[in-house]
């Protein structure tokens, strides 16, 4: 593995390492179900990219795992439906999802510039994965902050995608 790659992948390690540590801890010290849930949830996911890049960088073989953007949907509006009623969002909950975007999509722009700067077939395979991943993980994070924000009105604007089921 050249030195390139090895440095793109253990800030991408990083990247995974730093969200799982922000989305455990904004788990852990909230009073809020819904953000407990999905920050755990979002925890969990970071942990399966750790492993996959971990493993990348062991053995050079890539083995997609995670949630894609469909069982992200599903976990997401399986949530909306336990927590149909408006719940208090107190401003480190919001601070926890405003920082969690910023996490999303400062990864998902790391991994889009190791794509494009990838020779390697597969290896473009991984950034894309990657990149599917932190898309979807951001759309959760900023659905569930509109809904907890204002669940009356986040059903009104996505009635047709909840009777849909996307």
């Amino acid at each position: 593995m050249n030195k390139a790659l090895s440095d793109a992948l253990r800030q991408a390690l990083d990247f995974e390492k730093k969200g799982k540590s922000v989305y455990a801890a904004a788990a852990a010290g909230t009073g809020n179900p819904i953000v407990a849930k999905t920050f755990g949830y979002l925890a969990d996911q970071e942990d399966f990219h750790i492993r996959e890049i971990e493993k990348y960088i062991a053995s050079n073989r890539i083995e997609l795992a995670g949630d894609l953007q469909q069982e992200t949907r599903q976990f997401f509006m399986s949530t909306v439906e336990e927590f149909r009623h408006k719940t208090s969002l107190s401003k480190d909950d919001i601070h926890a999802h405003e920082t969690a975007l910023e996490l999303e999509k400062s990864s998902y722009e790391f991994y889009r510039q190791q794509l494009l700067a990838s020779k390697e077939p597969e290896l473009k395979q991984f950034f894309e994965f990657l990149m599917k991943q932190e898309k979807a993980h951001y759309e959760l994070v900023d659905k569930t902050l509109q809904f907890i924000r204002d669940p009356v009105a986040f059903f009104q604007q996505n009635e047709d995608a909840i009777f849909e089921g996307g």
